[in-house]
């Protein structure tokens, strides 16, 4: 057996008994259970609301399936997307603060092969949890309003799946650059933010990861979004993270 594939057993492994299991796929399935049930619930608080004080009318459509996916989606592109930069900050970085890598690396593993291990397996700790929470708010959402909707809201999450992917290399990168997890996590948050301000510039948004991060409606909607050179900007810097990770911890002392 490789160095790399013991390693990424190892990773896997671990995931099920650490910290890891419980921040994003617990956020992911929180929001799969809660999300519809917020939503159908959302006008009745409103209603609530508006008797406890007189003179005040509220008026609010009645929510639809649309709604739950949307609130999801909005979920995904915030609350989800912190959790990956947050998980994401103590990947090497936890390591190297434990001295735990200095062992690691003392068998048959490259530094190469320890950062692809650690790329892989947060690839698949995401891909895992996001399929359980988006398979929560389909069931949610199906019991409490329709079908409809579906095809266009698995798209979207894809979607998101590639950005996540991105951020996740990205904070892989910053992980392995920075020696504290607070500082990685700090750069990651920036990093987010700017991609919010991005999403209010047109131009920008439309060749850049920002356009990913606002094709939401336009799927529910049955909208063309242009996701063409969102999707290869995602894509590029993706693999510019990952190799630049693996650059920076080669030359990293231990």
């Amino acid at each position: 057996m490789s160095g790399f594939s013991a390693f990424l057993k190892k990773e896997l492994r671990e995931t099920r008994k650490t910290w890891r299991l419980w921040v994003l796929p617990g956020v992911l399935v929180f929001l799969g259970l809660t999300v519809p049930i917020m939503t159908a619930a959302t006008p009745a608080i409103l209603k609530a609301t508006a008797r406890s004080q007189p003179g005040v009318v509220i008026e609010f459509p009645p929510p639809t399936s649309r709604d739950a996916y949307n609130d999801f989606l909005s979920n995904l592109a915030q609350l989800a997307l912190l959790a990956v930069i947050i998980a994401g900050a103590a990947m090497i970085a936890s390591e190297r603060r434990a001295g735990t890598v200095v062992f690691v690396l003392t068998k048959p593993l490259t530094r190469a092969g320890f950062v692809c291990a650690k790329a892989v397996s947060n690839v698949v700790l995401l891909l895992a949890a996001t399929a359980i929470g988006a398979v929560l708010c389909v069931a949610g959402t199906a019991a409490l309003f329709d079908t409809r909707h579906i095809g266009a809201f698995l798209a979207a999450v894809v979607v998101w799946l590639v950005l996540a992917v991105m951020v996740t290399f990205l904070m892989l990168l910053l992980s392995a650059w920075f020696n504290g997890q607070a500082q990685a996590a700090g750069v990651g948050i920036g990093v987010y933010v700017g991609l919010l301000a991005l999403t209010g510039f047109p131009l920008l948004r439309e060749h850049s990861p920002a356009g990913l991060m606002a094709a939401n409606d336009a799927f529910l909607r049955g909208r063309d979004a242009a996701l063409a050179w969102p999707l290869v900007t995602t894509i590029a810097l993706a693999a510019l993270c990952l190799a630049g990770a693996i650059w920076v911890f080669r030359r990293k002392e231990l």
